[in-house]
């Protein structure tokens, strides 16, 4: 049993030597297994005294957490803090690259094109540079090119971009997807 036991404790690293930090296992094996070296009381309460420390620092930059809270509800808020931040972090990275999107078409002075069939319309909805001119005929000839007859077309402007939407009797999908990529690279 005690051979047993040195070996567990041989096979789990706990040797005499020991690495910075850690705690030293005695080299007898007593019958329960292998016995720790007790530290000494003044190492205990200076070990007690930093956790203490660090679980005081750690209630502090919780906000919404009480003055005076147990060690578990610090753990708690802890995690909770951490998960909206990093949920706050995903947001704000989502926001991110639809901004960078948004300012890279209009540098570039393509939009991305979009395309909805309902009943016996489509409509195609295109956001433009509005400073380059004749975007909006290039536009309209992708149609004439596609042979897709032109129902409507509105035209608002908002800052430097222009949003165009052209209503067409039903197109198939097949055609639709050529035309939206014919539009975007008409534009771009």
């Amino acid at each position: 049993m005690a051979e047993e036991a040195q070996a567990l404790g041989l096979a789990l690293g706990l040797g005499t030597e020991s690495s910075p930090g850690t705690t030293l296992v005695e080299d007898s094996v007593t019958r329960a297994g292998a016995s720790r070296r007790r530290r000494s009381p003044r190492l205990e309460r200076a070990r007690r005294q930093a956790m203490s420390v660090l679980f005081d620092e750690l209630g502090a930059l919780l906000p919404d957490l009480p003055h005076r809270a147990c060690k578990a509800d610090i753990v708690d808020g802890a995690i909770a803090y951490v998960r909206a931040l990093e949920d706050t972090a995903a947001e704000l990275e989502a926001h991110r690259a639809m901004s960078a999107g948004r300012s890279r078409r209009a540098r570039h002075g393509g939009g991305a094109a979009e395309v909805v069939v309902a009943g016996e319309t489509s409509c195609f909805a295109v956001r433009l540079r509005a400073a380059r001119p004749g975007a909006l005929t290039r536009v309209l000839q992708v149609f004439q090119r596609h042979r897709v007859p032109v129902l409507a077309t509105t035209v608002s402007r908002n800052g430097g971009e222009a949003a165009v939407t052209v209503t067409t009797a039903v197109v198939a999908p097949a055609v639709a997807g050529k035309i939206e990529a014919d539009i975007i690279s008409s534009n771009a």
